[in-house]
């Protein structure tokens, strides 16, 4: 069956989603004003929350690319029957509702939860509502991420070259250091990036854990809701432009893979 206008169909599905998508950007841009968004920026209190998100993140993204990489590894070479719903469960943050995931956080690591209450009644340790809690929540959300991007990775490498490195004599671990990760470097390096983004931007399992402590998207949320819009504007863009940043480079490793 001919669709002769299906083109056309196509032209006008394309320029009405760009249309809805570009709109809440432009609006953002509109709404930000130069002298207002950078004096925002650079009050010290929004400096201290900025930090406060990157050094969390880059924390919490260090821990993922090696748990999550060690996953990918673990799902794409030692396939049982038990691994699908192994790794279903590790992918579960996924899809998760992020506010439920920092409440189940908040029941394992709280000062009376499942872990929190043995660490704080031996060693007087309360992880919620400090540094360390947002870098458990972050990681929590970002490590399925990088598995999914390990194990893609790993998949991408002709099974006969970890057969020829393994008949040379190469253990596992040998064949895991200098054939797969080189060969997967571009797609890890961009999971990386990726996942550092997303902590970032995490927003609904930190604010259960965060206490008095604010990120950057928990700060958007209350300066918006309390009529700042300046620090609001201010924020927004700069995530926005950090998530630009981000997919650039991952695309730049794509054409680059």
């Amino acid at each position: 069956m001919n669709f002769p206008s299906f083109p056309a169909l196509v032209t006008v599905v394309v320029l009405l989603a760009g249309l809805f998508f570009g709109s809440p950007f432009v609006a953002l841009l509109q709404s930000f004003t130069v002298a207002d968004g950078f004096s925002a920026l650079l009050n010290r209190q929004v400096l201290v929350v900025v930090l406060t998100s990157l050094i969390t993140a880059l924390v919490a993204t260090g821990f993922a690319a090696v748990v999550g990489t060690v996953l990918g590894y673990y799902f794409t070479f030692h396939k049982n029957s038990s691994s699908r719903w192994l790794k279903t469960f590790f992918s579960l943050p996924l899809v998760l509702p992020p506010s439920a995931a920092g409440y189940m956080l908040l029941l394992a690591f709280g000062r009376y939860g499942l872990i929190g209450a043995p660490l704080y009644q031996a060693f007087s340790v309360q992880i919620m509502f400090t540094m360390a809690a947002l870098v458990l929540a972050q990681f929590f959300i970002v490590t399925p991420l990088m598995m999914q991007a390990a194990s893609s990775a790993f998949q991408q490498v002709p099974a006969s070259l970890v057969k020829a490195s393994h008949s040379l004599g190469a253990s596992e671990y040998r064949t895991f250091v200098k054939v797969l990760l080189p060969l997967s470097k571009p797609v890890l390096v961009a999971g990386v990036i990726t996942a550092f983004a997303r902590a970032v931007g995490e927003f609904g399992a930190t604010m259960m854990v965060a206490g008095r402590l604010k990120t950057i998207p928990i700060m958007i949320y209350v300066k918006a809701m309390g009529g700042d819009a300046g620090v609001a504007d201010g924020l927004s863009l700069l995530l926005v432009l950090l998530s630009f940043t981000v997919l650039l480079l991952v695309n730049m490793l794509g054409e680059r893979r």
